[in-house]
């Protein structure tokens, strides 16, 4: 594994410790994979998806 993919994998937010950071990681992941768009409607869409992953991780930590 080289060193670049190491640091990337050392900045992903675990869910048990840290719900929030991981969520947000999350949608941000689905909008550059292009599963979910900025673009589309307003931003309530994908505030709602950040609150259900956070919801679940903190309901996994738990």
């Amino acid at each position: 594994m080289s060193e670049n993919t190491t640091r990337q994998y050392e900045n992903i937010a675990h869910p048990e410790k840290n719900p929030k950071q991981a969520a947000l990681q999350l949608v941000v992941e689905l909008v550059r994979a292009g599963k979910l768009s900025p673009l589309q409607g307003d931003a309530s869409n994908m505030l709602s998806i950040y609150e259900q992953f956070k919801t679940h991780f903190e309901q996994d930590s738990q």
